[in-house]
């Protein structure tokens, strides 16, 4: 028997994507309707980048989500450590690999904080990514992997507004 959670994200996913295909077929249709042909090239404006001062309050008001992240990325450490723990000696050493990972990603997370370089948001990532790939990999750990999302999208909302003014 499949677990609740896990049918009740994949309904959820399949009824998102049932309605972005409806919402594009009844904006197609609409064009269609009307004759207007979308402009394909259109030239999209460019954002102003932001001044030091503008960036500094941004950062301020944002940063401490990147803290969020990290916290959560410290809960995955005890949680995949106390699943360890008490896993059996065949499953641990998935527990022991995502552990490790996500104390990386954690210390990622403060650096990102602390120095606000594009680079140390790539690393962030990698840290983050092996994990969610280890367990879509295995069978019985998907669910592991789509709780490995959340600090990304976290970080994506964060770093958004902010991104073409960091430093490389």
């Amino acid at each position: 028997m499949p677990d609740l959670k896990f049918v009740a994200l994949v309904f959820g996913i399949i009824l998102l994507v049932v309605l972005g295909v409806r919402q594009g077929l009844k904006k197609a249709r609409k064009l269609q309707e009307t004759g207007v042909k979308p402009a394909k090239n259109k030239e999209q404006p460019k954002k102003p980048k932001m001044t030091e001062e503008q960036f500094n309050k941004s950062w301020k008001n944002l940063s401490y989500l990147l803290l969020l992240a990290s916290a959560g990325s410290l809960y995955m450490v005890y949680m995949a450590a106390k699943s360890a723990l008490s896993a059996g000696p065949g499953v641990a050493w998935i527990y022991w690999i995502d552990a490790g990972f996500s104390l990386a990603a954690a210390v990622a997370g403060v650096l990102i904080w602390r120095l606000r370089t594009k680079s140390m948001v790539f690393l962030y990532f990698g840290f983050t990514i092996v994990p969610i790939i280890l367990f879509m990999s295995i069978k019985g750990f998907k669910i592991n992997a789509l709780i490995h999302l959340f600090p990304l999208v976290l970080l994506y909302f964060v770093l958004k507004p902010i991104w073409e003014s960091m430093k490389n």
